[in-house]
């Protein structure tokens, strides 16, 4: 008889179920492993939070694949047909004992097969099914199962001689298992190498498949120039645009829907010299379900204080502030997910909608019929909110309806295309919101930017030379410095990096602040001020960061060399 508490004993323990739910639960579905599903499917509580109270019933850890490294070289070790018939996936290698996460980590008899296949010792962690189905399909996606599909279409007759082809051609085509196949495998490809965008570029003989990899774009696939059109004609048709039209430039969103949740990738088309080149934005975190923690956000200990501090404020307007892809959407989820408890009204005005979250109103705005950032706010403003979150503030009225909204009682959060948290204030004055409202209205400004992480897996400590330090430093001669770098491995590509991670500037406002820009001070005197009172840089945190091994000199060059 098992030692463990019974998953059953544990959700009432936790107050999940009573007794009596307990009792009707158990004649209604019998196997608790049912219950589980049941529960999970219901949204009782989290995936996290079921996962590890079934692991702890079963004695074996929860591990959530959606928020889990994989080494490449422990899934190769199993076979794809293996791990999809008995619900197995390999996590990682280590000391020659592989990591396995399974449905049934319990099953001696699957785990003993596995063992063999892989020759060497196996030890297993509990993930849910669909968690693992979603993991074959993405892991086990390789440049040679794309290559197949490749073959398969090369050899079709039906793509032979398309220079000239009717709708019903072109349907016909983009609707081929084959080229069904590729599109899907060419996005779950992306999936598992974390690209934020694939592009689609084609040239006069060939087609480029690139993927934008932690901020840089990396040549994937090289396509004859026959595969452009069955390969935008399916994308069109997942994004249900117009597969005629290849004049124009159009919008869509495409779905990759996957064992339990689906994945959102937003198409954009433009007619080029030599065909349509497609670019789609992977939207929302394609790698796990959940929005980041507050403190996953690799903020610093200072800055982690400071932004708890600023986003409890019941009336204000909080800024993040960045570049394009620059993670601000995620940062602010973040904050929304720690705000957001049954006694606070969240709404949310976004374009477009990339997270969800569960008790938070969010609308998506629709330029065709002028439902615009301002038209919703105003709305807003008659729906009792205690927070708003506003995508981001483009113009005059969307910024001033912002601000008059922070100074009725509300907390106001938004994003801005700004180079640095101080650029943030003087911006909203250049396109025309009174200063006498920037000053009283804004709480706070986040700007920040995404670097690439060094690879945990080959990562080498470096020592200095005295010429490096003082690029650097001010510096006694006495003490040695050391950066970090990686190698370049297997896991990362041989790139040395794996990841991103994200590096901040928090600017808080105070009286003195505020006075300077209700006098229309310059920039140059809002930052001398703010430095004085120990506001510090981008640059800054960066370079503890380099410190720590979280990064290297030369991406902190990369993305902050105009702010020294």
């Amino acid at each position: 008889m098992s030692s463990h508490p019974s998953f059953l004993d544990l959700l009432i323990s936790e107050q999940i179920l009573t007794r009596e739910d307990s009792i009707k639960l158990t004649a209604s579905y019998g196997d608790q492993f049912v219950i589980l599903k049941h529960l999970l499917d219901g949204k009782v509580a989290s995936k996290e939070f079921l996962g590890k109270l079934w692991g702890d019933s079963i004695g074996i850890a929860y591990v959530n694949l959606d928020r889990t490294l994989f080494q490449s070289k422990a899934v190769d070790m199993l076979t794809e047909n293996f791990a999809r018939k008995n619900q197995i996936i390999p996590l990682y290698l280590i000391d020659g004992v592989v990591t396995v996460a399974a449905a049934f980590p319990n099953d001696r008899k699957v785990l003993d097969v596995a063992a063999q296949i892989m020759e060497c010792k196996v030890s297993s962690v509990f993930s849910f099914p669909e968690e693992i189905i979603n993991a074959i399909d993405i892991q086990y996606q390789s440049e040679d199962s794309i290559n197949e599909f490749i073959g398969r279409i090369a050899d079709n007759a039906l793509f032979k001689g398309t220079s000239r082809i009717t709708v019903e051609q072109m349907k016909k085509i983009a609707g081929d298992q084959s080229v069904v196949e590729f599109c899907r495998s060419l996005l779950l490809l992306a999936v598992k190498e974390k690209a934020s965008d694939i592009h689609i570029d084609p040239q006069e003989r060939v087609v480029y498949v690139r993927y934008r990899i932690d901020g840089v774009l990396k040549d994937r696939l090289k396509l004859e120039k026959a595969m452009l059109l069955p390969l935008v004609s399916r994308l069109k048709i997942l994004a249900k645009l117009d597969i005629t039209e290849r004049r124009r430039p159009q919008d869509g969103r495409v779905n990759l829907s996957l064992s339990n949740k689906t994945l959102d990738f937003r198409l954009s088309t433009v007619p080029t010299i030599y065909g349509e080149k497609v670019v789609l934005r992977a939207l929302g975190n394609m790698q796990q379900d959940e929005v980041l923690k507050l403190n996953e956000l690799n903020l610093s200990k200072k800055n982690y204080q400071l932004l708890k501090k600023i986003i409890t404020v019941p009336n204000g307007v909080f800024f993040v502030t960045g570049p394009t892809g620059s993670g601000k959407t995620t940062t602010l989820f973040s904050v929304l997910q720690y705000l957001n408890t049954p006694d606070i009204n969240i709404m949310t005005v976004e374009d477009p909608v990339e997270y969800r979250l569960s008790r938070v109103n969010q609308v998506q705005i629709n330029k065709s019929i002028d439902f615009d950032f301002s038209m919703v706010l105003r709305s807003f403003l008659r729906q009792d909110p205690d927070v708003i979150l506003i995508g981001e503030i483009r113009d005059l009225e969307t910024a001033k309806i912002a601000a008059q909204a922070a100074l009725t009682g509300h907390l106001v959060l938004a994003t801005m295309h700004t180079n640095s948290a101080l650029q943030a204030v003087t911006r909203l004055v250049e396109i025309g919101v009174e200063p006498f409202l920037v000053a009283p209205s804004i709480i706070g400004v986040m700007a920040q930017r995404l670097v690439r992480q060094i690879c945990s897996y080959c990562k080498e400590r470096y020592k200095l030379g005295s010429d490096e330090i003082e690029q650097y430093f001010i510096w006694d001669k006495k003490t040695d410095v050391y950066f970090y770098r990686g190698k370049g491995c297997p896991e990362c590509n041989g790139l040395g990096y794996l990841g991103r991670l994200a590096i901040h500037e928090l600017f808080i406002l105070t009286d003195e602040v505020r006075s300077l820009i209700a006098k229309k001070a310059s920039i140059l005197d809002i930052e001398k001020t703010s430095k004085e009172l120990g506001f510090m840089t981008m640059r800054h945190d960066g370079m503890k960061k380099v410190l720590m091994g979280q990064t290297t000199i030369e991406e902190l060059e990369r993305v902050t060399a105009n702010d020294q």
